[in-house]
């Protein structure tokens, strides 16, 4: 049996059911495996929807994603989708294909040193150049995405892919679980949670990636403790709770928590910029930070032991804040719509709409603000964003690899229109491979939220206004369902109409411009 046949089985014995991928040099072998495997081949139009396909469906399943791109520029392409992860913290891996081992420095077609390419921005990069280790490779690298959790890459030759190899010749590894690093320490936290007056657990992606987010909402619903997500992160508040905070770090602020409370858990969260990297004037002088990413099953437990009870005052005077900060950004909508669409008709309809089955993407700058401030009363991990890398233009790829992953689930994505024409021609592939979901395009006509920046610092936009776009009709020529939705009361009914039949839909809703202003 080829190499690259045992290396197929392999990752579908691991669980993987499909592969985003674009054609090209030294894939052949690897497409015919797949063919043989019964693995399905989702096809892209470029290499970084591919790759941030892959991304996606590792951030929704916490189980690596796959992607599989041809050699040279396609595999530097596909390191969009890489670096994206790599920032989130995503699991997945490239597979890229490559001339033989023989001819690797000489010239060859494409010959690129694609592992020191994809080293920066994975936790694990390897050229597979033994056909008798292919297995061993394989499984080095999904241990890697599985602890770090994050993106990892094997540039896999043809002559490699194409080597016969007796079953009794291949390196076995030996398998063993993930050992996923354990930060902080539960009894830690919980002294220091039982001693605050005003605490604030900060949830960020590592607890998503380590399954503890459940157990950290409990904590916090039980004790009155307020938290909130990292903007970008993943999601941890499956439902409407009374403790969750929204998100912070956000471009357009958020209510003041952060800097009053005088004891902070970060919870696999990192301490960057959107918590002012937790240094004096972001965080009280005296507040204590703790971080812990496992463990929270065990801190309730230790708290009461430790004396603490719940937190009531804070916890209402913290949701006061977040009602007023969230007041002022619907009001601050109502004045710049005067009458007219708005992103607050399509936040309004969006939770009008949104189920406990439904996988929600959002994809862009201004609307992506609108949708983080307004929508802030929950944040499931069913809900997908660009990540810690602020990238936009993943979105279809993003739904893509939903509707693959979750065939039943109903997906809507969110999307500005600058971002959604970043792959708006992948759209003819998602309708012709059934991966069918909704997208909103809320249309301003530019990059809407440097260009509202723009007007404040110079008075006019640089550079950042857009032309106009018929998505309606670029959907149609693409096969594709098109509407265009003009009026604030339309959106919702369309919506739905869109939602209950089974077609790759956009729905183009022009809109005024503007971002939230809060308190």
């Amino acid at each position: 049996m080829r190499a690259v046949d045992w290396f197929l089985g392999s990752l579908k014995e691991r669980g993987v059911t499909w592969m985003a991928t674009l054609c090209g040099h030294g894939l052949d072998p690897l497409y015919d495996a797949a063919r043989r495997a019964g693995l399905r081949l989702i096809d892209t139009r470029n290499e970084q929807t591919a790759g941030y396909m892959a991304g996606a469906a590792g951030r929704l399943t916490r189980r690596p994603g796959v992607a599989a791109v041809s050699s040279g520029v396609a595999h530097v392409n596909a390191l969009a989708g890489v670096a994206d992860a790599f920032m989130d913290g995503a699991p997945m891996l490239l597979v890229s294909g490559a001339a033989a081992v023989r001819t690797r420095g000489m010239g060859c077609f494409q010959d690129l040193d694609q592992v020191a390419l994809a080293e920066p921005v994975t936790r694990y990069a390897r050229l597979a150049d033994c056909a008798e280790r292919v297995l061993e490779i394989l499984e080095e690298a999904w241990r890697a995405a599985l602890e770090g959790p994050g993106p990892v890459h094997i540039t896999f030759p043809m002559d490699v892919q194409t080597a016969e190899v007796e079953g009794a010749r291949l390196v076995r590894p030996a398998p063993r679980p993930p050992a996923r690093f354990i930060e902080g320490d539960p009894e830690e936290t919980a002294r220091a949670l039982a001693g605050a007056e005003r605490p604030l657990v900060v949830a960020g992606s590592g607890v998503y990636y380590a399954g503890e987010g459940e157990a950290l909402a409990e904590f916090c619903e039980r004790f009155g403790i307020p938290f909130v997500i990292p903007i970008w992160d993943r999601g941890c508040a499956e439902r409407r709770l009374e403790s969750f905070m929204g998100v912070i770090g956000a471009a357009t602020g958020g209510p003041r928590l952060l800097a009053d409370a005088d004891c902070i858990v970060m919870a696999g969260a990192v301490p960057d910029y959107r918590v002012g990297y937790l240094e004096p004037g972001a965080v009280a002088e005296r507040a204590r930070v703790t971080y812990l990413n496992h463990g929270w099953r065990e801190v309730g437990g230790l708290y009461e032991r430790a004396g603490g009870g719940v937190r009531r005052p804070w916890l209402e005077e913290a949701a006061r804040r977040r009602e007023a900060f969230r007041r002022a950004v619907w009001e601050s909508g109502e004045r710049q719509s005067d009458g007219r669409t708005h992103a607050i008709h399509i936040v309004r309809a969006l939770t009008e709409t949104l189920t406990e089955e439904t996988i929600l993407l959002i994809d862009g700058g201004s609307i992506g603000q609108w949708a983080h401030q307004l929508l802030c009363d929950r944040y499931p991990s069913r809900w997908l964003t660009c990540g810690r890398s602020a990238v936009v233009g993943w979105g279809i790829a993003g739904a893509m690899a939903a509707r693959a992953t979750f065939p039943e689930a109903p997906v809507i994505l969110l999307s500005g229109d600058g971002a959604f024409t970043f792959a708006a021609a992948e759209l003819e592939c998602a309708v012709r491979q059934g991966l069918h979901f909704v997208a909103i395009v809320a249309d301003d006509q530019g990059w809407g939220i440097t260009r509202v920046g723009h007007m404040e610092k110079f008075g006019q936009p640089i550079a950042s206004s857009l032309g106009p776009v018929a998505f309606d009709r670029l959907a149609e020529a693409l096969g594709a369902r098109g509407m265009r939705v003009e009026e604030p009361a339309a959106i919702s009914a369309a919506l739905g109409q869109a939602l209950e039949r089974p077609a790759v839909t956009v729905l183009h809703v022009p809109i005024t411009g503007g971002n939230p202003a809060g308190a």
